[in-house]
């Protein structure tokens, strides 16, 4: 039984940039080593989980692999009405298409995603109901430029609502969660291929691979808020844990963090769960390997979507250069801080 985060790139149409492999090559991938050079998203939150703005490179240490290195630039970023300013209001309609004539890449706010995780059983059917009112009330804390796709996982992943601007089809779309319904795609950006990966997506380790993998092509600043009980899996009794049990992940779980890490789309977990549990780890793990927050919710839900939200409005750019005479593969990212300030990022980058 299954118990269970130099430049802006042209924003591209992500359907195509998935049907056609080499295209796909050949589009910006943020959060990628290229010419030397790795980007992280950083957020940084006091103990109270306030955004800390004002920090320089000087007031970090950066160790990858373990060993110092440098920090070439570090840039904070709001994303309250942040991105690229659109010059002309206009060119951003409320469905999120640019209008004809303007240019396509312009970075216009937050790239948001909300993802429901749905089970029939009582207590998570009651945390989802919960947390879905808490959902519909942070739209009304978003910045007319801020775009929210909507989706929802049960047996495969569905995509309620694609990216848009439009306040009041995103509720709709979070009140639709709750019931079943099919795919709502055709926005632009698009995370229609996340939609046709969806059948296929039969575990939500599957679908946060999907979405990684959508994720990746679109530039500008992303990020889940995953309204979910679990991840992976747990063992009770084990030989290697002298019957205390275990968590076992799939391989797509791991798959799924490279695909979010490479996306620079941190997951902000809110436990829809009546109490604690076991799979709490896997959600743990999944929010603090892609640079973000787990939060349970069955206590305090509505200061638990306030600090999520908190650490969405800013975050700060961070760049530094591999180091170099070392092998190729994963490499370790460790950012400290002084006292008292809480970094999320994500937690490896692969060259």
């Amino acid at each position: 039984m299954r118990l269970v985060n130099p430049g802006r790139a042209a924003i591209v149409l992500l359907a195509a940039a998935v049907l056609a492999a080499p295209a796909l090559a050949q589009e910006p991938v943020q959060e990628r080593v290229t010419v030397g050079i790795v980007e992280v998203t950083l957020h940084a939150s006091d103990r109270f989980g306030e955004p800390v703005v004002g920090l320089k490179a000087e007031d970090l240490t950066l160790l990858v692999d373990g060993k110092p290195a440098p920090i070439e630039t570090l840039e904070w970023t709001s994303s309250v009405g942040s991105g690229d300013p659109v010059e002309d209001p206009a060119a951003v309609p409320a469905d999120g298409a640019p209008a004809a004539g303007t240019d396509a890449g312009a970075v216009v706010g937050r790239r948001l995603v909300l993802l429901f995780q749905w089970e029939i059983q009582g207590a998570k059917s009651e945390g989802h109901i919960r947390m879905a009112r808490q959902a519909l009330e942070f739209i009304d804390t978003l910045k007319p430029d801020d775009q929210v796709a909507v989706m929802s996982f049960g047996s495969r992943l569905w995509l309620r609502q694609d990216f848009t601007s439009d306040h009041a089809k995103m509720r709709a779309a979070i009140l639709s969660t709750l019931v079943p319904k099919n795919d709502q795609s055709g926005g632009h950006p698009s995370l229609a291929a996340a939609a046709r990966d969806g059948e296929n997506a039969t575990s939500i380790e599957k679908a946060f691979l999907a979405i990684g993998n959508a994720l990746r092509p679109i530039p500008g600043s992303k990020a889940i808020v995953f309204f979910g009980w679990g991840i992976g899996t747990w063992t009770a009794i084990t030989k290697d844990t002298a019957g205390l049990g275990r968590m076992n992940y799939p391989r797509e779980f791991d798959q799924a963090l490279k695909a979010l890490q490479q996306a620079q789309a941190p997951v902000f977990t809110l436990d829809i769960s009546a109490g604690h549990h076991q799979l709490e780890a896997g959600l743990e793990r999944l929010s603090f390997e892609t640079g973000g927050y787990y939060l349970p919710t069955y206590d305090f839900p509505r200061w638990a979507m306030k600090t999520a939200a908190r650490a969405l409005t800013g975050h700060y750019v961070l760049i530094f250069r591999p180091p170099t005479g070392r092998p190729h593969g994963p490499h370790e990212i460790r950012i400290e801080a002084a006292h008292g300030i809480r970094l999320l990022y994500r937690q490896q980058y692969d060259d």
